[in-house]
């Protein structure tokens, strides 16, 4: 049957409309979360800058200290979990619409994909994160001993509040997991709004009148605020989660799920342990520094570097939120070419000039952008450094103001890190910056505890400049092999 021009236009403009719509969710998706990212970011530094101000460079120097290690327990023990139950959640959401169209066209009812939809495996990895916050929790309470140093002198008050957080951060880790796995991208964005909003409101009054207890207890206020609000969406607009109470299932077809159930707990735990290790790994490096100063030198140093840290990494702000946008971009490349792959073997050389070409064309883009960005503002950092210090938090000190270019050019130089190993994990090597990260966490451990006690605060700075370096060269250059 031949087509006609006008059944042609017709069909064109019908796919063109579909793609459209397909690329409108898509931006809008990608548009909520990175505006939701960079507030976060931003209500977060506000957090930060606000603190010295209340509790003062010492009470700002014990909270930069713990807030890292109270963060790395979090991931550890709940965060690192939600991404694998989106996968998972999405990817029984898209066989479930798969079965509907074959029963649409067979007339028939398979049973265990009905009991797969019924089952709410997802209430199992609730009280499976639950119980792991609450280990997370006594961990946290026996960081006073483990760690040692001035982190011994600290009022046992300090990691009570630390341990209060955890089954909290459970909450609202899981309700993130849900609303991802659902594409509830906007909602999910309004639960980060809430928590780093809710942190910042609840500060003031809390650290008022409770001190450096109140700051950290601020930060339980936002994670239960936040968790509030992911449940409230779950259940309110979520038919599967909506209609929960109302379902009734046979003692049979109950002994089912429950396999299902425990099948898909077992996968989820699984692909969640290398997600978690990589986070709290990266979360640990980002902090190490001001972990060693806090112990080795205490809450006031600590304090002072922590003013140098903090301005830092609004510079690192530019690489996090353009790899939100690479990795997508990178796998979408690397799929297409694995398929060009598969339908030419013949070619297949060729194939893989163009997937080189086209991928490390992303990544030299990615860092040249984030360059030209970044680097007018580095050397404003640079050169008024004294000054930034003076306007931000007033204060005038030599190794705190060297400490701040020195950790300005560490936060550029992890930049090229991070859209590095971005575009590994776009083509399917997570595991590369895994490894390169504990690297990076053994080189400025050694690093801090042989510099620290001759330069002081500074001595945190070049550990972290130094390990910051070799990881970033290491991560770019495999990223370059890989990508050819």
């Amino acid at each position: 049957m031949k087509i006609t021009k006008n059944q042609y236009s017709k069909n064109k403009l019908k796919r063109l409309k579909q793609i459209k719509n397909s690329e409108d969710n898509l931006f809008k998706d990608s548009f909520y979360m990175i505006l939701s990212n960079l507030y976060s970011k931003l209500i977060l530094y506000l957090f930060f800058w606000l603190i010295p101000f209340i509790v003062g460079t010492e009470g700002f120097g014990i909270i930069r200290g713990l807030l890292p290690i109270a963060d790395t327990i979090v991931i550890f023990f709940c965060s690192g979990i939600p991404p694998a139950m989106a996968k998972f959640i999405s990817e029984n959401k898209s066989k479930t619409q798969l079965e509907k169209i074959r029963q649409e066209k067979n007339d028939f009812k398979n049973l265990n994909d009905a009991n797969n939809e019924n089952n709410l495996w997802e209430f199992d990895i609730l009280k499976y994160m639950v119980l792991f916050s609450f280990v997370g929790a006594l961990f946290a309470i026996s960081l006073k001993y483990i760690l040692g140093g001035d982190y011994s002198t600290l009022p046992d008050i300090y990691y009570y509040a630390i341990a209060l957080s955890i089954p909290f951060s459970a909450i609202i880790s899981w309700s993130r997991g849900i609303l991802q796995g659902n594409l509830k991208i906007r909602q999910l964005s309004l639960t980060w709004v809430l928590e780093h909003t809710s942190k910042v409101i609840f500060l003031i009054p809390l650290a008022l009148f409770f001190g450096v207890t109140g700051a950290l207890l601020s930060i339980s206020v936002g994670y239960l605020l936040g968790g509030l609000l992911g449940l409230y969406i779950i259940f309110k607009y979520i038919p599967r989660y909506k209609n929960k109470k109302s379902e009734i299932i046979s003692t049979s077809d109950l002994k089912l799920n429950n396999e299902i159930s425990n099948t898909l707990v077992r996968k989820v735990m699984i692909y969640a342990l290398p997600i978690a290790l990589t986070a709290t790994s990266y979360r640990l490096l980002n902090d190490l520094d001001s972990i060693f100063i806090m112990s080795m030198l205490g809450g006031y140093d600590n304090g002072l570097y922590g003013y140098a840290s903090l301005i830092s990494k609004l510079l690192f702000l530019f690489a996090a939120s353009i790899s939100t946008v690479l990795i997508p971009r990178i796998a979408k490349s690397n799929s297409e070419n694995l398929n060009e792959n598969n339908l030419n073997e013949n070619n297949s050389k060729d194939s893989k000039i163009l997937k080189g070409s086209k991928a490390l064309n992303y990544l030299k883009k990615s860092i040249l952008l984030n360059f030209i960005i970044l680097l007018p503002l580095l050397t404003i950092f640079v050169i008024f450094a004294n000054d930034i210090l003076k306007l931000s938090f007033g204060v005038s000190n030599i190794d705190v103001s060297n400490s701040l270019i020195i950790l300005s050019f560490s936060a550029s130089v992890m930049s090229m890190y991070t859209l590095s190993a971005s575009s590994l994990q776009g083509i399917g090597y997570a595991k590369i910056p895994l490894y390169i990260i504990i690297l990076g966490i053994v080189l400025n451990s050694i690093l801090n505890i042989s510099l620290i006690p001759i330069y002081g605060i500074m001595g945190g700075a070049m550990a972290t400049l130094i390990s910051s370096s070799i990881i970033s060269i290491i991560t770019f250059i495999i990223a370059l092999k890989k990508l050819r």
